[in-house]
């Protein structure tokens, strides 16, 4: 570690360790850090009472997600999903939705784990296994071999 950086990393150590409040409030004033006035949202007496409601991470869903806030289970229909939703809100919606397509996907690969057990069992009755069939294929390049032998031995 170079000397600046050990620096910078012991006084952040002491800044987080420290008991006395002076040192840690340090850490709070950095610049790259947000205010708390900042991350407030400034709504007015007025817009207070309005129609919409303000949301801390407010997103506009385009149009898969709103397919998915419908399909989620989040709202019954297209038309009811407002202009603007909250991060958190589609966030969930897709990690709901994203649970839906693997229980699909699970339930697909079982059912088609079950349908080839039940070919295969089928195929053996039948005696239609690749077994079988690369035997008859043997036997006929055996039976094509001696034709071509008795074949050249004629000839001569």
């Amino acid at each position: 570690m170079s000397r600046l950086g050990f620096a910078t990393f012991r006084s952040l150590v002491r800044g987080v360790c420290a008991v006395n409040p002076s040192t840690s409030s340090v850490l709070y004033q950095r610049p790259y850090c947000q205010s708390v006035n900042d991350i407030k949202p400034k709504v007015t007496p007025n817009e207070a009472f309005t129609d919409h409601t303000v949301y801390r991470n407010p997103q506009r869903p385009t149009d898969f997600d709103k397919k998915v806030l419908v399909l989620s289970g989040r709202f019954k229909k297209e038309e009811d999903i407002p202009e603007v939703v909250s991060w958190e809100s589609i966030a969930a919606a897709r990690s709901n939705f994203r649970i839906k397509v693997c229980m699909l996907m699970i339930l697909f690969t079982v059912t088609g784990c079950i349908f080839m057990v039940r070919s295969g069992k089928k195929a053996l009755k039948e005696e239609n296994t690749l077994f079988h069939r690369n035997a008859e294929k043997k036997a006929k390049w055996k039976e094509e071999a001696v034709q071509e032998q008795t074949a050249s031995l004629k000839d001569h």
